[in-house]
C-alpha cells in the first residue's frame, strides 16, 4: 500500500511504472494465497480431537488450534497437522446450516478447551 501511495508522488515515469508492476505482482501473489486457503469444494470430517479436510488436491488433517477465529460468516481454522500447520477459511454460505453449526461448535470447543486448561 505504501508503494502505491508513493507512486502518486513520483516524478519519473519509469519509477511509476516499476511501482505499478510491483503492486500488481504483490496483489496477484496475495490473491493466490487467499484462494489456496479458501477452497470451493471439499469434504470436512469432524472427529473428536481430529479435523480432516479433503478437496481439490488439498488434504489437511490435524487438530483445530486456539488460533482459529470467527470473522463475520467465516471461520478461519488454524489446523495443527502432524508435520506442519495450515489455515483454512470456511464460509457459512458454502456449507449447509447444520454443518456450519457443527464446525462452529467444534471450533469453539477447541478454543475453550485450550483456555480452560491454562
Amino acid at each position: 500500500m505504501l508503494i502505491l501511495i508513493l507512486c502518486l508522488f513520483l516524478d519519473s515515469l519509469l519509477a511509476m511504472l516499476f511501482c505499478l508492476i510491483i503492486n500488481i505482482l504483490a496483489g496477484f501473489l496475495v490473491w493466490q494465497k487467499v484462494l489456496a486457503i479458501h477452497p470451493n469444494h471439499g469434504v470436512i470430517i469432524l472427529e473428536p480431537k481430529l479435523f480432516r479436510f479433503e478437496g481439490e488436491g488439498l488434504k489437511i488433517q490435524g487438530e483445530i488450534s486456539k488460533k482459529s477465529r470467527f470473522y463475520g460468516n467465516n471461520i478461519w481454522l488454524h489446523i495443527k497437522g502432524f508435520s506442519n500447520n495450515h489455515w483454512l477459511i470456511i464460509s457459512a454460505n458454502g456449507v449447509n446450516e447444520q454443518s456450519y453449526a457443527r464446525l462452529k461448535r467444534a471450533t469453539l470447543s477447541a478454543i475453550n478447551c485450550v483456555l480452560e486448561s491454562k
